[in-house]
């Protein structure tokens, strides 16, 4: 094969020195990847990520668990009791006296009786918050997947159990006057007679709220767990020491 020792005029066509090669150059075809036996359609799967694998389970896992739901709500009744149980025997140690006559016909210290009844009234709604976040996160961790949907479950069976402990109140009323001894434990705050709907229609809604947000915070904090389990060993978790959590 011979080249010309001179340019291409710039004028001319650029391929007229190439035209009188000897041989003449020439294109075909060449094979740059083997197809192998099987051929080779130029697609890698790759593995999936930990994000794809996650959400792959929770669409055929997640939603809300009725026996999670009911096990929560188990858990939320025994560490409201164990906190009432806790209060009462704090009480009863240090001789306050605010337990067995807590909405008090006086006061305790510079604390007027109207005082210690929304004292108590705080304390109470405080452990109905921690119990039901319990509730939650019990649900949660033993769901895996949904917490809101778990803390709700939570909230829904423990609406279920407090509607059928009311009618069992009201059906049982006639003999062991149960209605009576529930008014008497309620705070004696001083609200006018025409108010009192409004107020304990106020009162059922902040408990149910407050039961409600405790419950999903805790579904919510037990489902992380299992979040920071499976990052355990991924590639976003190389070199980073796992989240210490309960």
């Amino acid at each position: 094969m011979t080249y010309p020792l001179y340019p291409a005029d710039a004028a001319n066509d650029v391929a007229d020195p190439f035209r009188n090669l000897d041989p003449p150059p020439t294109t075909g075809s060449t094979a740059v990847i083997d197809a192998g036996p099987d051929g080779f359609d130029g697609l890698v799967e790759r593995p999936p990520t930990r994000e794809e694998i996650a959400e792959r389970q929770a669409e055929e896992f997640g939603g809300p668990k009725v026996g999670a739901g009911f096990f929560g709500v188990l858990v939320a009744v025994a560490t409201g009791s164990g906190l009432v149980g806790a209060l009462v025997l704090a009480d009863a140690l240090l001789g306050v006296g605010v337990i067995p006559d807590p909405w008090g016909t006086g006061g305790i210290g510079p604390l007027d009786p109207t005082t210690v009844g929304w004292v108590v009234v705080g304390v109470l709604l405080a452990i109905v918050l921690a119990a039901s976040y319990c509730g939650g996160y019990v649900a949660g961790r033993m769901a895996r997947f949904s917490g809101v949907a778990q803390g709700l479950a939570v909230w829904v069976w423990a609406i279920a159990i407090a509607i059928a402990a009311a009618i069992g109140v009201v059906l049982l009323d006639d003999r062991y006057d149960l209605l009576a001894r529930a008014m008497a434990a309620l705070p004696s705050l001083p609200v006018p007679p025409d108010a009192l709907v409004v107020v304990g229609v106020v009162a059922a809604a902040s408990v149910a709220a407050i039961t409600l947000g405790g419950a999903v915070l805790g579904g919510v904090v037990g489902v992380r767990f299992h979040r920071r389990v499976d990052r355990v060993g991924s590639d976003d978790s190389a070199g980073r020491p796992a989240s210490a959590g309960w």
